[in-house]
């Protein structure tokens, strides 16, 4: 593995990928334990600071089509709507809206984009596959 472009990048980017492999671990753990715990909603409050981290810290990463903004911020407006959409859901007792909302941020937001990231010359596509 080629860690060199990880190493050499910017804080937003090492800010950004912290953030999204703690998200990815805590996710994972909070979907597989049982919901509705004091233990539960303490680290949902954990995940959702790193999911809003992951997605603010985005918009200082703007070199994949060149200097400005990509499609892929999208995606970052998209989560830091619908993490409040979440909160606000459980607050008021929609506890299937709030699932679905969260499982949403989960397979799309950490996932789905995840796997764009492995594209060649992206940074974790040349960590993993150099190049």
């Amino acid at each position: 593995m080629n860690y060199a472009p990880i190493v050499a990048a910017g804080p937003a980017v090492h800010i950004h990928l912290a953030a999204t492999l703690a998200a990815l671990a805590l996710g994972a753990v909070m979907l597989l334990r049982r919901k509705g715990t004091q233990s539960h909603r303490r680290l949902g409050w954990l995940w959702v600071a790193l999911m809003a981290a992951a997605a603010l810290s985005s918009f200082w990463i703007t070199g994949l089509r060149g200097d400005g903004f990509s499609p892929v911020h999208i995606l970052s407006v998209v989560t830091l709507v619908a993490l409040p959409w979440a909160i606000y859901a459980i607050r008021h007792g929609n506890v299937q809206r709030h699932r679905q909302t969260m499982i949403a941020l989960f397979g799309g937001g950490l996932l789905i984009a995840g796997l764009f990231t492995l594209m060649p010359g992206r940074l974790l596509g040349q960590l993993i596959f150099g190049g």
